[in-house]
């Protein structure tokens, strides 16, 4: 399992930014060091899951002194006006091997669904699986 490191910057007018120098997609902010420590795990995830849907091979982690140096060479850049934080993140594993599942809908579900996902240039598990991932609770 890779581990990347998150830099955590304070923010002048409060709150922590947080990116991950060697993912630069993944970056996020909270309003306190708690909430971007929760934010960055958060943001991490995505960004894993994104580089596996792309089928892009996530980067090679840095160490933490190539890490703890990339902070203080972007010290400016993050605008930190004390010292940054960093942290590490166990990256999330993203199996995208597919899966043969036998599942059972009606007839007029199995039409609708069908309807759809033509309509929107899918095939039915692609739009089962797009409707899946971009289902919101």
């Amino acid at each position: 399992m890779a581990h990347y490191f998150a830099i955590f910057a304070p923010e002048k007018k409060g709150g922590f930014f947080a990116t991950f120098p060697d993912i630069p997609e993944a970056f996020t902010q909270g309003e306190d060091f708690e909430d971007a420590l929760f934010m960055a795990s958060d943001v991490l995830h995505i960004a894993v899951e994104e580089y596996a849907k792309a089928r892009k091979e996530l980067p090679k982690p840095s160490s933490f002194e190539e890490v703890k140096a990339w902070a203080e060479q972007n010290r400016q850049e993050l605008g930190s006006p004390g010292h940054v934080r960093i942290q590490a993140y166990s990256a999330p594993s993203v199996d995208m091997t597919p899966i043969r599942v036998s599942v059972s809908f009606t007839k007029s579900t199995l039409a609708e669904i069908d309807a759809k996902a033509k309509q929107a240039g899918f095939t039915r598990s692609g739009f089962l699986a797009h409707a899946a991932q971009h289902y919101q609770v």
